[in-house]
């Protein structure tokens, strides 16, 4: 394994612990001599990547990571176009907003506007998630090309994250076909227990699905009623950012959504 594999598996592995991690729990997980993780940590702790805590003797994420995360968000097109949407979808919703992207076999959470009503979800920037039971995910699944649609479901372990969660394969495939032909996609606590949302497909110039976009609350809150109203307004946002990324909808594909007044 080459070095910058090593180092960005122990990176990784400080930044996904919950909290700060001493060097002898890295290399048990990790597998590596201790030297070799040390050194490692070493070049780390020089680049500003890892902290680290003389006195408990442990190791956490480093502050230069918020400075490149910030630079990754400003160069990308896809969280630019959508922050000019989303707060009048806030508006609109009064319920969190949710940017989202696929990243691998992964769903990655790259924007998030917080509903002014108290809500813990287990989505934050930068946080992971199925795509197989998340609305922005099947959204996106939804709208992928076949052959990528296949083997993200090929990789896909259908864990029963709660009673409602999409059991297998052929279940998510019918799911896909509904979502299609609906043009959103809907997460009825498949998720998160007692979390619904609605989530619509964001497309860039080449008519390529890039993201997705959600309203998320709780369920005594998205009620079925609430959630059909919900969706014109998730589609037209979701256009309105397509359109920012230079996408033109085919006229006898065109969602009919009301215009923004």
């Amino acid at each position: 394994m080459a070095s910058i594999d090593k180092a960005m598996q122990v990176l990784e592995a400080v930044c996904e612990h919950d909290g700060p991690v001493r060097l002898t729990d890295l290399v048990s997980q990790l597998g590596l001599p201790k030297s070799t993780a040390h050194r490692l940590l070493g070049s780390l702790l020089e680049q500003g990547l890892v902290r680290y805590d003389t006195d408990g003797q442990r190791y956490s994420p480093g502050y230069r990571l918020l400075s490149l995360a910030q630079r990754t968000w400003d160069s990308l097109d896809i969280p630019r176009a959508a922050r000019k949407h989303m707060p009048k979808l806030l508006e609109e919703a009064g319920e969190t907003i949710h940017l989202a992207v696929v990243d691998g076999h992964e769903i990655i959470y790259v924007d998030k506007l917080e509903s002014p009503k108290t809500i813990r979800l287990y989505s934050a920037v930068g946080k992971r998630g199925p795509i197989y039971c998340t609305g922005v995910g099947k959204a996106i699944l939804a709208f992928l090309d076949q052959a990528q649609q296949e083997d993200i479901i090929r990789h896909t372990a259908f864990v029963p994250h709660t009673a409602h969660t999409i059991p297998d394969a052929r279940a998510l495939r019918q799911a896909i076909a509904e979502i299609r032909v609906r043009g959103c996609a809907l997460d009825m606590e498949e998720h998160e227990e007692g979390i619904r949302c609605v989530a619509a497909p964001i497309f860039n110039f080449r008519g390529q699905v890039v993201a997705g976009i959600s309203v998320t609350s709780v369920a005594s809150r998205m009620t079925t009623t609430r959630l059909q109203d919900l969706q014109p307004i998730v589609l037209e946002t979701a256009r309105h950012i397509s359109r920012e990324l230079g996408f033109v909808e085919p006229e006898s594909k065109q969602r009919k959504v009301p215009e923004r007044t």
